[in-house]
């Protein structure tokens, strides 16, 4: 049920380590961390996270820090890794601190395109092939929406779940 730690030199054992370590409370403080606009410290995830203690944090820091999911900086902050990438982020991307799926964009960029071909051609019925393009881009689009809805909503269970 762990998270998968992406690294080509990983060994097997270290591998599993790091499925099940990562869960719970340490995989709020990576999302804390990743999602965040700039390095934060011990406090900020302590207070952001609402941890019983600031040395509750740094124990889960710590642990980030061991399988390299994230740095320290010099003044004593964290930011994630951008090397280290776990397996069920991989299908999203960090837009100013926040995670955004992929799916997102390809049917931002299909529907794009068809609202420019409707602009620059005029749309006739009797046309089938204006008929099938508005058919298949449309479905596209939709399928494309529906898939990124369906993975923010399994990142948002896996966060209820992961937390309880």
């Amino acid at each position: 049920m762990g998270l998968l730690f992406i690294d080509t030199a990983m060994k097997p054992e270290r591998e599993k380590t790091v499925k099940r370590v990562l869960s719970g409370v340490i995989w709020e403080v990576y999302l804390y961390i990743l999602t965040s606009n700039e390095p934060v410290g011990v406090r900020d995830v302590w207070r952001g996270l609402k941890l019983s203690s600031p040395s509750l944090a740094q124990y889960h820091i710590n642990h980030l820090l061991d399988m390299g999911l994230v740095a320290q900086t010099v003044d004593n902050k964290y930011v994630a890794e951008e090397k280290a990438r776990i397996d069920v982020l991989r299908s999203f991307v960090l837009l100013r601190g926040r995670l955004i799926s992929r799916m997102t964009f390809y049917g931002a960029f299909t529907l794009g395109l068809f609202l420019v071909y409707l602009y620059v051609w005029p749309f006739r019925w009797w046309d089938l092939r204006d008929v099938v393009l508005l058919v298949v881009c449309m479905f596209s689009a939709i399928a494309f929406f529906f898939e990124a809805y369906s993975q923010h909503k399994g990142l948002r269970a896996l966060q209820r779940l992961r937390t309880s």
